[in-house]
């Protein structure tokens, strides 16, 4: 849409109360215009925390929306604004500030006794808080799947973890330390690796929309 467009549809809803009608009409339009935006920015943000849930995607856009409609005038365009960036822009900050409502809302209803949030609103705004609760609930996830395995196969998992980095092997003093103390052998040990992390996957899978943290320091 070009900047008139919107300007104009903008106008048309702050004066809903006089003409509902042309309102409703306007934001419609408004609504298949960017829609479809809004909502490849919030699977992003989605997928960037490990969730999967299109009921959250559709919340979101409709509180969003629901915003702007009750309120139109809070966002107008700078002079000589010749595109509808900045709208997009606006939009994608009120959607992820909502999104990030929601997650503590979500994860508070299902993990209330792990996590301690804090009460007042304005730290809903805050990106470190919203990826923190996915983060401990994450832990404690992963903490439950991994008592499904036995004491030996949890310890080789967790020290192989300890000593992760990113793009680089395992050091070989850690496997040999491993080998010597379970007197086994470093292919043995590659297998509870992978034993051990196809039965979090399914843990997870089957509790949660969350992926696993694979490596936890």
């Amino acid at each position: 849409m070009t900047v008139e467009e919107i300007e104009n549809i903008l106008l048309l809803i702050s004066y809903k109360e006089e003409d509902e009608d042309s309102a409703k009409a306007g934001f419609t339009d408004l609504y298949h215009g960017y829609s479809k935006f809004l909502s490849s920015v919030i699977s992003r943000a989605l997928k960037d925390r490990g969730i999967y849930d299109e009921q959250i995607l559709n919340t979101v856009i409709s509180n969003t929306f629901y915003k702007l409609y009750k309120n139109p005038l809070l966002f107008s365009f700078k002079n000589g604004t010749k595109n509808d960036n900045a709208f997009k822009a606006w939009l994608s900050k009120v959607a992820k500030n909502e999104l990030k409502r929601l997650i503590v809302e979500y994860y508070r209803e299902r993990e209330t006794s792990s996590l301690e949030l804090l009460g007042n609103e304005s730290a809903i705004e805050s990106d470190e808080l919203a990826d923190e609760i996915c983060r401990n609930v994450n832990f404690k996830i992963l903490d439950n799947a991994l008592q499904l395995l036995s004491e030996r196969d949890k310890h080789i998992l967790l020290t192989l973890y300890l000593y992760y980095e990113e793009g680089k092997n395992t050091p070989s003093a850690v496997l040999k330390l491993l080998c010597k103390m379970y007197d086994t052998t470093t292919a043995n040990i590659r297998k509870v690796k992978e034993r051990g992390e196809k039965k979090i996957v399914e843990y997870f899978s089957k509790n949660t929309q969350l992926k696993p943290i694979k490596h936890v320091k």
